[in-house]
């Protein structure tokens, strides 16, 4: 089985995301483009896209500092979670650089 073909439960979720089922459910109800299947018996069964998803709400919500409102308007942006920061810390090196060639030209 091809690893975008697995589907996980919600227990397995809770483990990989390392967040408790109860939060999943909450991210389930808050966000509209989280919507797992149903196996015969009820119960939720996430796809590899779910899976992606509640972990960038979680990066958005835990390290990033959002609530859930400014969470979802990111969710709805393209820019993954932390993109902001990444960018900022390359012109932080290109800086030094540029600084460190200004000195080796003087």
């Amino acid at each position: 089985m091809k690893t975008e073909d697995k589907f996980y439960y919600i227990g397995e979720a809770s483990r990989m995301l390392e967040v408790p089922a109860h939060i999943i459910r909450f991210w389930e109800k808050e966000f509209s483009d989280i919507s797992p299947l149903r196996d015969q018996r009820g119960h939720r069964i996430y796809r590899k896209g779910d899976i992606e998803k509640l972990h960038r709400i979680k990066l958005l919500v835990y390290s990033d500092g959002y609530k859930i409102k400014g969470a979802k308007k990111r969710m709805r942006d393209k820019a993954p979670a932390g993109t902001e920061k990444h960018v900022e810390k390359i012109f932080r090196d290109i800086l030094k650089d540029i600084q460190e060639i200004k000195k080796c030209l003087q």
